[in-house]
């Protein structure tokens, strides 16, 4: 801090974030380093010093300059004509190639994915990055803090250099910026301890922005060749080139500079996305979160992270609103709890305010795949025969059938089960749901996968005994409305070969057989909808020998009695 004894009120101008010229800071190519001596901006725009009492430039000069005797220079830029006598409430403005200033170097305190220096080699966390470093994150991220505190989240496929990095030890301040040449880098600019002292700025191809204790977010589209920024807090000064007008950003609004360095007015950003539908456990592997409407927005932005900090952020996807509903996807997550960050996205590219969201994954170990019986299979009732794969991780499973889709008051609900494969019997006629989990230990399970519909109906009632008579054998049995049925005829119980075969809607058929002797029957219904039931067992009848007429009835004697022949 400066000695309370100065006659003069030391005040660093704003215009050194504000209005320095964008083009000297572009104008060194990301490829090669920046030279410590730098910053063009350093001596384009002044250190200011309000003259309050007696003073002199030389004590000046002794105070501030890193050469005292340089203090010539001060009168010449500040055309003061007796070096001795300077009026109250003078501004001297002192250019800052003549002030003492220490390099400094930005810190990388976070690393995720493929991040790379200059050199082309990986960048790991704790490295230094002196003045005119660069980084540049390909799949990866990396999180840098800068001298004054400023923290940088650098997002996948961003290239950015620290153009100023210097502390002004006679002024107890620093010189703090970088460059963004292309991507997306969040911040959060810190405040000056000494009001007045030097604001962070950002430089891009199209403009730049000075900030001071301001979080916001700036997004160079090297392709489309514009820059837009985010205020999320405080107020950014954004700058166009070549001197043209800016405009101050409040928190909430955004701005998009394109290749003419015009600066638009700022338009408000979309509020934060409504996320209290989402659920707070994600029990599958790959986590789904659908996204209500909202109006303005053509994209999601989502991140995930372990905590609120969001340092690293796990997981970035980016999804584009569908008629078909909107849902981001995050895969490869191992289970545990998780914050999502979710921000909608406007036709311009502005992303809006975030909202999030905390919930619990615990997808693992996964379910196993049902083989038997089918989705929605439609059974006979007769012992019923469950199967299935066997799902990694899982040391047994576990069984539940239940009569309702929420599995509240499952009928079977069998734990531990070590085989693959399960029997049920006598359960009546019906429609089941069961569902299967894996099953580390007692107390480990994994979710239920998706639950499997099935429907038992009831088996063909038995054929009533037959019915021989003069004209054949009569049949009858049960059916439900709608039913039609297919009853064959056969000599052997296997019905290798069938005699006979008819179709009937009536549960009731009354046919002649070809020939007399042991026949075997049985029949099977179809339902309304397709369905075709198995065959009900096999009965046994018998039809006498008998003389037939011309009509293959049996004869009949002047008494109504058949006409048998032999036994």
């Amino acid at each position: 801090m400066p000695p309370r004894s100065w006659s003069c009120v030391q005040v660093f101008s704003r215009s050194l974030a504000l209005l320095a010229s964008a083009s000297a800071v572009v104008a060194a190519p990301l490829s090669a380093p920046v030279p410590l001596s730098v910053p063009a901006t350093e001596l384009s725009v002044p250190y200011t010093v309000t003259v309050t009492g007696r003073d002199t430039l030389i004590a000046v000069g002794r105070r501030l300059l890193a050469d005292p005797r340089q203090w010539p220079q001060l009168q010449s830029f500040n055309q003061i004509a007796d070096p001795r006598r300077i009026p109250v409430g003078t501004v001297l403005r002192i250019p800052l190639r003549l002030m003492p200033a220490e390099a400094v170097s930005a810190t990388v305190v976070a690393v995720s994915g493929d991040v790379r220096g200059a050199d082309g080699r990986a960048v790991a966390e704790g490295q230094t990055m002196p003045q005119g470093g660069r980084l540049r994150t390909g799949d990866g991220q990396a999180t840098i803090r800068l001298v004054d505190g400023t923290v940088l989240r650098l997002r996948p496929s961003t290239a950015v250099q620290v153009d100023v990095s210097r502390r002004l030890p006679r002024v107890g301040g620093v010189l703090s910026g970088v460059q963004v040449q292309e991507g997306q880098v969040e911040v959060k600019a810190q405040k000056a301890t000494n009001g007045g002292l030097p604001g962070f700025r950002v430089s891009t191809p199209q403009g730049l922005l000075g900030v001071r204790g301001t979080e916001f977010r700036v997004a160079v589209d090297g392709r489309a060749e514009v820059t837009r920024g985010e205020v999320l807090e405080g107020q950014v000064a954004v700058d166009g080139l070549r001197g043209k007008p800016g405009q101050r950003v409040n928190a909430g609004f955004g701005v998009v500079v394109d290749r003419t360095g015009d600066v638009p007015p700022p338009v408000r950003l979309l509020a934060a996305p409504d996320l209290s539908a989402l659920p707070v456990l994600q029990d599958r592997v790959l986590v789904r979160m659908p996204l209500a409407p909202q109006p303005g927005a053509v994209a999601y932005l989502g991140q995930i992270a372990a905590d609120d900090r969001f340092e690293p952020v796990l997981q970035t996807v980016r999804t584009e609103v569908s008629t078909t509903g909107t849902a981001l996807r995050f895969a490869d997550l191992p289970d545990g709890r998780y914050v999502l960050r979710v921000r909608a996205e406007d036709a311009q590219g502005l992303q809006g305010l975030d909202a999030r969201h905390t919930f619990t994954l615990k997808a693992r170990p996964e379910p196993p795949l049902p083989t038997n019986p089918a989705p929605g299979a439609i059974l006979s009732a007769a012992p019923l025969e469950f199967a299935w794969t066997a799902a990694p991780e899982a040391g047994s499973y576990r069984l539940q059938l239940s009569r309702s889709e929420d599995f509240r008051a499952p009928l079977h609900d069998r734990r531990g089960l070590v085989p693959t494969a399960l029997r049920i019997t006598d359960l009546p006629p019906g429609v089941y749901h069961w569902r299967l989990a894996s099953e580390r230990s007692a107390t480990d399970q994994g979710p239920f996968g998706a639950a499997q519909r099935l429907e038992l109906r009831a088996l063909p009632s038995p054929l009533a005994p037959p019915v021989v008579g003069t004209g054949g054998i009569r049949l009858g049995w049960e059916g439900l409305p709608g039913q039609t049925f297919e009853v064959e005829f056969a000599r052997e119980a296997a019905f290798a070969t069938v005699e006979l075969a008819r179709r009937t809607e009536a549960p009731a058929l009354e046919v002649t057989l070809p020939g007399t002797g042991r026949y075997f029957v049985r029949l099977r219904a179809r339902d309304p909808d397709g369905y075709l039931g198995p065959y009900t067992a096999p009965q046994q009848f018998s039809i006498p020998h008998c003389l037939r007429d011309g009509q293959g009835r049996c004869a009949m004697s002047n008494a109504g009695q058949s006409v048998l022949i032999g036994p």
